[in-house]
C-alpha cells in the first residue's frame, strides 16, 4: 500500500496544478501545458519541475507543419517551504517533424532534462543555445537560485559541455566516446558529426583542465575517409601523452598544455 502523501507534496501538487493553470494557452492546434517533470524532497521541503508549454505554431492545420513548425517553451520552477514557485530559468525554440524549407533544419530541441534538486539550485541537461537541432548535444549544469547557469565540479562533465559546445555541427550531432587519463584532468572525447542521411565523420579532442581553465586541441577527424573513430587508450610517459584512436598513436606534448 502506497504512503499518504505529505502536507509539503500536497503543497507542491497544487502549486504546480496552479502554473499549469496559469499557463494554459486556448488555440486547436497548442498541445496541452503539462508538468514535463518533477522532484520532490519531502524531508527537506524543497521542489523543483519543468513546465512544457506551445507558445506559437505557424502551421495552419493539423497536418501541416508550416515554415518553422510550432514553438515551445520549457521553464525550471523551484519551491521551498511555504514559498511560492520561483522560476530559475526557460528556454523556447521553434520545432519541425522534418527540415523546414525555409531554413533547412528542423529547429532547435529547447527541451529541459531534471536530473538532480539542490539545496542552492537544480542540476539539469539544457541545449546550449547555438545549437540547431539538439536532442543529442545536451549540456550537463547546474541552475543556481538566481537562475545563473553554472558548470559542473565534475571535469569529465566540464569536458563533455566543452566538446558538445565547440563540435561541429550538422544536426545529428553526438558524443560517441571519452577516456579520461587516470587520475588526471586530461582526457580525449570523440565527437560524431552527422547530417541524418549521406554525410558524417568523427573528430576525436584532448581536454585538459590547467589553473581552473579548460582547454582543448583536436587530435584528428575523418573528414576525409568519414570513419568512424574510436580512442582505444590515453596514457603519458614524462614528456608526452600519447593517445591510441582506431590503432594509432598521436603524442603531444606536455609543455604544450
Amino acid at each position: 500500500m502506497a504512503d499518504k502523501p505529505s502536507e509539503f507534496e500536497k503543497k507542491v501538487e497544487e502549486a504546480m496544478s496552479e502554473i499549469m493553470e496559469q499557463h494554459q494557452h486556448n488555440h486547436p492546434l497548442y498541445q496541452d501545458t503539462r508538468i514535463q517533470k518533477k522532484l520532490i524532497d519531502k524531508e527537506n521541503q524543497r521542489a523543483a519541475f519543468v513546465l512544457f508549454e506551445q507558445i506559437d505554431t505557424d502551421r495552419c492545420t493539423p497536418e501541416g507543419e508550416g515554415w518553422l513548425g510550432d514553438q515551445y517553451r520549457y521553464s525550471v520552477w523551484y519551491l521551498q517551504g511555504e514559498q511560492k514557485p520561483k522560476m530559475l530559468y526557460e528556454d523556447h525554440a521553434y520545432q519541425r517533424r522534418t527540415k523546414s524549407g525555409l531554413t533547412g533544419s528542423r529547429g532547435r530541441d529547447c527541451s529541459i532534462y531534471l536530473k538532480e534538486l539542490l539545496e542552492d539550485g537544480v542540476i539539469a541537461e539544457i541545449t546550449p543555445q547555438n545549437i540547431e537541432g539538439g536532442e543529442w548535444s545536451k549540456t550537463k549544469v547546474k541552475i543556481n537560485l538566481e537562475g545563473r547557469i553554472e558548470e559542473p565540479e565534475d571535469f569529465m562533465e566540464q569536458a563533455e559541455n566543452l566538446v558538445k559546445r565547440i563540435g561541429r555541427k550538422l544536426g545529428y550531432d553526438y558524443l560517441r566516446g571519452k577516456e579520461q587519463l587516470k587520475g588526471k584532468n586530461i582526457a580525449a572525447l570523440v565527437w560524431g558529426t552527422e547530417n541524418g542521411s549521406d554525410y558524417g565523420y568523427d573528430t576525436v579532442y584532448l581536454v585538459w583542465k590547467k589553473k581552473g581553465e579548460i582547454n582543448y586541441k583536436t587530435i584528428t577527424d575523418s573528414r576525409m575517409t568519414k570513419d568512424y573513430l574510436r580512442v582505444d587508450s590515453i596514457k603519458e610517459d614524462q614528456e608526452k601523452i600519447i593517445v591510441n584512436v582506431k590503432g594509432q598513436e598521436y603524442t603531444i606534448s606536455k609543455e604544450s598544455l
